[in-house]
């Protein structure tokens, strides 16, 4: 239960983070690095909007909860699971913002999704067979 609940939380806060930070700089405006003068004016800009602060709070609170995550669990697991944030970014980016997602990103979501799908097999079947061969090996320690 941990697991997903961690899992969860990297997911969900770094896609919810990242679409605010998207959400925030769409209202901001893009950066004329060819006017000088307009460069302090978006920096602050940027680091005054409520939506990029949030989007960044909750980046932090990710990572934060990203290195919880890889104190129990196996980097090969983590990373893998917590790509299913392409999927769900790839959702706001077109349900919430209004992007125009492209028919290669798709396609591309739907290999990362069953990826994932994959890899969360893999774990589940590893971690039935640690518990089996944790069983026998404790049996075996009683019976002596």
């Amino acid at each position: 239960m941990k697991n997903f609940i961690s899992l969860s939380l990297i997911v969900l806060l770094q896609v919810i983070g990242n679409g605010l930070l998207r959400y925030g700089m769409q209202s901001i405006g893009s950066l004329d690095l060819h006017n000088p003068s307009t460069i302090v004016a978006w920096l602050l800009n940027t680091v005054t909007s409520p939506y990029v602060l949030l989007g960044v709070i909750l980046l932090i609170v990710w990572f934060v909860v990203f290195l919880g995550a890889l104190s129990w669990l196996d980097l090969s697991y983590v990373l893998p699971m917590s790509s299913s944030t392409y999927i769900l970014s790839a959702l706001v980016a077109w349900l919430v913002l209004g992007e125009s997602v492209s028919k290669g990103t798709w396609i591309g979501t739907l290999i990362v999704s069953v990826g994932v799908l994959l890899v969360g097999q893999s774990e589940r079947k590893q971690g039935q067979e640690a518990a089996a061969s944790v069983g026998l090996s404790n049996s075996e320690g009683v019976s002596r």
